[in-house]
């Protein structure tokens, strides 16, 4: 019994030791396959900030491992709406060196082009003769403008006011911080003092109706408006800190027929 024992745990050790030893077997099956690149991904985004390194890394894949460097090429697609050489600049090598399956290139994004509404940068990669692209060969960038924002540099506004596919009368507002609250203000009004008149066409509604209401910024950006009365019934829309503009649209009840309105408002200098 004893030595059925001792060869049973022979047998054991040895399917141990053979289980565990490293499978070698993936390394020519990669070097004989032909070579096809592709991106690992489609999409990014990169936030563009002043000072800031405004770095991203995109990766390259290949199906082989190469004996020797495969060099890949990119190129902007027409469709970008961001430039190479103004909006941003590829500043490291492309190609995925000998004896690696993974490659990755960086794009340099700066902030002066930069806009708060974003560029887009479509990547097409390709290859030289010999070496295949996948069907992952197209990759888009998001720039955006990204400004750090600890308080408005100004609470004097102009007001420009868009309703019934017409600009209606601009005007000038304050927006008066709230007490005790942080980054939300009051107005007297959030569409202007003769917006009423000029929808009518009746003068006798100057400074009638005036959708006064507090805004209210939101850590992403995004604001709320809330009208003090019952027929002001509100609206919602974006701050840009870079340009500290905000943009809303404000709904209605005291109008029969529905409508919105869109207001911009853009600092006093």
């Amino acid at each position: 019994m004893k030595t059925i024992y001792r060869i049973t745990t022979l047998i054991i050790i040895l399917t141990l030791s053979v289980s565990c030893e490293r499978d070698k077997g993936d390394t020519p099956y990669l070097e004989n396959r032909e070579s096809t690149i592709f991106y690992n991904s489609t999409k990014g985004t990169l936030f563009v900030e002043d000072g800031a390194p405004n770095t991203f890394n995109i990766t390259v894949g290949s199906t082989s491992l190469p004996k020797s460097n495969i060099p890949y090429t990119i190129s902007v697609d027409p469709s970008s709406t961001a430039v190479e050489g103004v909006d941003f600049d590829i500043i490291t090598s492309t190609e995925i060196s000998a004896g690696n399956i993974v490659s990755s290139f960086t794009i340099e994004a700066y902030f002066d082009a930069a806009i708060t509404d974003g560029k887009t940068a479509i990547l097409n990669l390709t290859a030289e003769e010999g070496t295949n692209v996948g069907v992952v060969n197209k990759f888009t960038l998001e720039l955006f403008k990204l400004c750090p924002f600890e308080a408005l540099n100004t609470t004097s506004y102009v007001a420009t006011v868009f309703a019934f596919g017409d600009e209606a009368p601009s005007y000038n507002l304050t927006l008066t911080p709230v007490s005790g609250s942080t980054n939300q203000w009051t107005v007297t009004s959030g569409w202007g003092p003769t917006f009423v008149s000029w929808a009518t066409e009746n003068s006798g509604y100057d400074n009638q109706y005036l959708y006064s209401g507090t805004i209210t910024l939101n850590p992403d950006f995004s604001i709320a408006f809330v009208g003090d009365n019952s027929w002001a019934t509100g609206g919602s829309g974006v701050f840009s800190p870079c340009t500290q503009v905000f943009t809303y649209t404000l709904s209605q009840a005291l109008f029969s027929n529905s409508f919105t309105t869109d207001v911009i408002l853009t600092p006093l200098n």
